[in-house]
């Protein structure tokens, strides 16, 4: 594997549908994939910004308490140490960005 392609063959998957791809120095880049909507997600926070690309489906994400809906073609920050949650209302792909990169 090259440090600058990783192969489909190559990503690795999470429990919640995501699919881990490339690491950079600095941020890392994660497909989310979920087949069925989905109840809320328990609210949490993360040490990490999260910069995301909604490109087919449906969401509710709340941030700070402000809750937005999500369709194709919309993008979104939840910045680090920000409580959210979030609730699919269609199966959802995003691409997601994490600065800076994690491998949850």
């Amino acid at each position: 594997m090259s440090q600058y392609k990783v192969s489909q063959s190559d990503t690795t998957h999470g429990k919640d549908g995501e699919h881990h791809l490339i690491k950079g120095q600095q941020s890392s880049m994660r497909l989310w994939h979920r087949e069925e909507p989905a109840g809320a997600k328990p609210e949490s926070s993360n040490p990490y910004e999260t910069l995301g690309y909604v490109t087919e489906g449906q969401m509710d994400l709340t941030v700070n308490g402000e809750t937005i809906t999500l369709r194709p073609g919309d993008s979104y920050c939840v910045p680090a140490n920000a409580p959210h949650t979030y609730r699919i209302t269609e199966t959802l792909t995003a691409v997601e960005v994490n600065t800076p990169g994690t491998d949850k």
